[in-house]
């Protein structure tokens, strides 16, 4: 027997993002819609700039390290100093 379970109020993503070559962490590809060609992204965490496939594009979540820095620059910017 099969049993499929519904979350209320769950979160879809709605980002696309990829995955970073170097740090491997979920990043945002910095595009509306699904790409038709290649795109070149650079890493907020890591600073790397690379080229990615749009094999490698998808609706994800950017990682959390990325959600925990713009708050942190967000912060600083309203005067949380």
């Amino acid at each position: 027997m099969s049993m499929h379970y519904c979350q209320q109020g769950a979160v879809h993503p709605t980002v696309y993002v990829v995955t970073c070559k170097k740090c491997t962490r979920s990043i945002p590809a910095g595009v509306q819609e699904f790409p038709s060609g290649n795109l070149v992204v650079a890493c907020p965490l890591c600073g790397e700039l690379r080229r990615y496939r749009p094999s490698e594009v998808y609706l994800g979540f950017p990682d959390s390290h990325l959600i925990q820095q713009q708050v942190s620059i967000t912060g600083r910017r309203k005067g949380g100093w």
